[in-house]
């Protein structure tokens, strides 16, 4: 019989592994469960319905919903009125992640304490959380100051939960306080300086708290503060492991966290440096900088890591008089010149994503806090004497009239000066920040950057398009720096017409605005790969040609770019000798550089094709390899890896080894990018080819249809890779029997597509027209074989192609001959013609008597 912490253990280990599988596997999973113990299989059933009703909610752990679903299994072993030793419950008051929070009594021979007492929940008792629990004990034992909650006792029940006793503070939250006496502005900072001292205090001991906000910060009636729930805070010193300067369980609030803490980067004191400015952003404005409650877990991140925090003053409406009133102010204006000036650099500084940009200590920002209370020059903008005058008015405001009396002349001429100049900076600034912030948003669309594509980025991106047109005329070297962004974001979603487009509009605006040579030539190179995948491989040489000239012939960038070039023109040993000095070029990049990436992924793909596979698959590990050193293991470049691995697997190994790994690459794509996309396509064709291979036709063939629409849907129905994808699926489909109407679609309309685009993209149409004749004879349909074998351009492309294909065609034309009664005497009419086009194709001498009209249509 397990023991209940054994039950719990072996059901979150189903449940992880659950999480992996397909709906059928997992219903597999739990048949075998069931088998063994009933009741855990009826347990592990509804943690996977419920995990998939909370699919776009925010995301929990497997132990997450294994300790929800278990919770009412002693949710009355705590409960008010329970006592045990000298303390008595009264009251819940709130639970989390670690465990649950009472107002208790503390009752002695002759006293009487309220207290707050932490639990751990039993179902909880894992090494884990008993190590954190202990961690928090140790911690507060070791903070000793007035505005930190105090530890009074620390021991276990009865039953060995353990738990925390400590000082209850009756108080309000810092914001909801602060709004409700409607503190001005200068008041608000002189209460925020009270939750400094109690921070820099925990730092002074070496411990990050880690998840500051205002609902930790309670003001008492007496207008005191206490700094409470240290139960995720980071010993840096003895309490802690001073190697481990990394977090990788991410305890922390979303909102409030700092980008480090998402990335699982160093946890120092800029994390609460980080959530120290949030905290003043909403004590000051009212709101946090962005609307978290609307937003998706996956956006919360991209705003903490990639977006500027707007301006607090951005942040007040013209309706928000009651929030103004609430801060001392008589209107919105007021209230917004208030948050403006410096105010508004120390929140920004404090909300930098680099740690080292923020300050380095919590003086530092007392310190800057206490300038702005007495009207001087904060530490960050001491450099700017126009700023420090400007405050050394302020404070003496007399003397600073009489001087501008008698020096009136002088000053307005230096006023208009100064203006001028700052009106020029700010429109400076202004371009550089729009730039900024349009960079942050293309590249959270970008699915080999951040986490995927986003759907509505591109919606958002095409709303950019008539700002960033009416910019080419006015200033085009920043439209084409936006230009080359929004063309980089195009084409790795796939959209290569697109991205082409506005790849050669950002070359005519570097032109005219006469950005220097590498500038111009790096676009170049853009457009270059955005024409190859779009097919257009002349414009795309030319594109290359220009680059060279321009100094870029020896960048990696421009290697990759011809590489792909002369694979996409089948000429590979070309590709591999490109390819392999652009991996050369970029071995010291990191994981995170796309040129390094792609650069070693088109060398696997050309080395495969050369039939190199055991070293393309070994170049693949190592990237792997590589990439897992520096990132998550559910990274996007982890996926487009492992789909560029899947066919070198299947060559290497067989495609028994590469069936599981193609569904689990499936499936991950579909998350990180789309069904829709190029990637998803590339991942279901080779889905397809695996499955066919291992035996599974009918399934192999669903995949390819599923890879024909992605492609369609994505590239269009001209590009190269859609055609030949829909010859593979008429093939498929004519070994596969019973779809003879389908298949014959297909091969009509890939050899009129693929007539149309040859020249360029060098199409196989000749031993695509094989295959349909081949098609044709198997369903004794010689006469219309033999009107497309006929044709003078399949006779001309036959003889231009392989020998091997040639040959393929006059046998395939000799028994259409034959079958369509060209060897009957006499022939008759209605394919007499087609016979003697045939004769001369095989230089035969036939003799061809037409015979008299008898009606018969072939």
């Amino acid at each position: 019989m397990k023991t209940p912490a054994e039950r719990i253990r072996r059901l979150g280990e189903l449940f992880d592994e659950a999480l992996d599988l397909d709906p059928v596997a997992r219903e597999e999973l739990i048949r075998r469960c069931r088998a063994d113990d009933a009741g855990l299989a009826d347990e592990l059933a509804r943690l996977i319905e419920r995990d998939q009703s909370l699919l776009g909610s925010e995301p929990r752990t497997a132990l997450g919903l294994v300790e929800t679903s278990l919770d009412a299994l002693d949710a009355d072993a705590l409960r008010p009125g329970l006592k045990f030793g000298s303390y008595t419950l009264e009251q819940e008051i709130g639970s989390g992640g670690m465990g649950r929070v009472f107002r208790a009594t503390r009752s002695g021979p002759d006293f009487s304490q309220e207290v707050a007492i932490k639990f751990v929940r039993r179902d909880l008792l894992h090494p884990a959380l008993l190590r954190r629990f202990s961690t928090e004990r140790a911690i507060l034992a070791a903070l000793d100051h007035p505005g930190i909650s105090r530890l009074i006792d620390a021991n276990t029940t009865a039953d060995g939960t353990p738990y925390v006793v400590m000082e209850f503070v009756r108080g309000q939250a810092i914001d909801g306080w602060a709004d409700a006496r409607t503190l001005g502005i200068a008041e608000r900072l002189v209460l925020f300086r009270k939750v400094l001292a109690a921070v820099a205090h925990a730092h002074r001991n070496l411990v990050v708290h880690r998840d500051i906000k205002a609902s930790n910060v309670l003001v008492s009636d007496d207008g005191e503060i206490r700094l409470l729930d240290f139960g995720i805070a980071k010993p840096l010193g003895r309490l802690g492991n001073v190697n481990a300067t990394q977090t990788m369980d991410r305890f922390l609030t979303p909102s409030s966290a700092a980008p480090e803490q998402l990335t699982g980067g160093p946890i120092t004191v800029a994390c609460d440096i980080h959530a120290l400015g949030m905290l003043l952003y909403e004590l000051l404005s009212g709101r946090l900088p962005f609307a978290f409650a609307q937003m998706t877990p996956g956006e919360i991140e991209t705003a903490i890591r990639q977006l500027p925090p707007p301006p607090m003053a951005s942040r007040v409406g013209d309706g928000d008089l009651v929030l103004a009133q609430a801060r001392g102010c008589s209107t919105v204006r007021e209230l917004r010149d208030a948050l403006r000036g410096d105010l508004e650099h120390i929140v920004q500084r404090c909300l930098r994503k680099l740690p080292a940009e923020r300050y380095g200590t919590v003086d530092q920002l007392d310190h800057d806090i206490d300038c702005v209370l007495k009207e001087q020059p904060i530490r960050e903008r001491q450099s700017d004497r126009w700023y420090r005058w400007r405050k050394f008015v302020s404070r003496h405001r007399v003397a600073s009239a009489l001087s501008a009396v008698l020096f009136l002349t002088i000053a307005a001429a230096l006023v208009a000066i100064v203006r001028q100049n700052i009106a020029i900076t700010h429109e400076r600034d202004r371009a550089q920040r729009a730039v900024g912030l349009l960079k942050n948003a293309f590249a959270a669309a970008n699915p080999t950057g951040v986490t995927g594509a986003n759907v509505t980025a591109r919606s958002v991106l095409e709303a950019a398009r008539p700002s960033l047109e009416a910019t080419f005329d006015t200033q085009p070297d920043v439209y084409a720096d936006l230009a080359g962004t929004l063309a980089e974001v195009e084409l790795a979603v796939g959209l290569s017409p697109q991205a082409s487009d506005l790849a050669e509009r950002a070359v005519q605006a570097a032109e005219k605005a006469g950005l220097p040579p590498e500038r111009l030539g790096n676009l170049l190179v853009l457009e270059a790969r955005a024409r190859t995948s779009a097919g257009e491989y002349s414009t795309a040489e030319q594109r290359l040609q220009r680059a060279a000239a321009l100094g870029l012939r020896t960048t990696a960038e421009w290697e990759l770019a011809m590489g792909m070039l002369c694979y996409h023109r089948s000429d590979t040993p070309c590709a591999i000798g490109y390819l392999q000095d652009a991996v050369r070029d970029t071995r010291l990049r990191p994981p995170s550089d796309d040129t390094a990436v792609l650069a070693r992924l088109q060398l696997a793909g050309a080395l495969r094709t050369a039939d190199r596979n055991q070293e393309a698959l070994t170049l693949l590990d190592q990237t792997l390899a590589w990439q897992h050193a520096e990132l998550a293991s559910d990274h996007p470049r982890l996926t487009l890896v492992r789909l560029y691995r899947l066919d070198t697997l299947r060559r290497a190994r067989g495609a028994a080894a590469a069936v599981p790994e193609a569904r689990k690459v499936v499936a991950e794509v579909d998350r990180v990018y789309s069904p829709t996309s190029t990637v998803s396509a590339q991942a279901r064709s080779s889905l397809g080819v695996a499955l066919t291979e291992a035996g599974q036709r009918s399934e192999g063939v669903q995949a390819i249809r599923e890879s024909l629409a992605a492609w369609r849907s994505s590239l269009g129905p001209d590009h190269p890779n859609t055609l030949r994808t829909a010859f593979n699926l008429a093939q498929m489909l004519t070994e596969l029997g019973g779809n003879d109407a389908e298949a014959e679609a297909l091969y009509r309309d890939v050899l009129d597509r693929g007539e149309r685009i040859r020249e360029e993209s060098r199409m196989p149409t000749a031993f695509w027209r094989n295959n349909f004749a081949r098609f044709l004879l198997k369903g004794r349909r010689a006469a219309d074989a033999l009107t497309l074998l006929v044709d003078p351009l399949s006779e001309a492309q036959a003889r231009a192609t392989r020998a091997t294909i040639h040959a393929t065609y006059q046998s395939l034309l000799r028994e259409a001959a034959e079958g369509a009664g060209c060897d009957a005497q006499p022939v008759p009419n209605d394919v007499a013609e087609r016979c003697r086009r045939a004769e001369e194709a095989l230089e035969v001498n036939v003799e061809v008597t037409p015979a008299a009209d008898s009606g018969n249509n072939g």
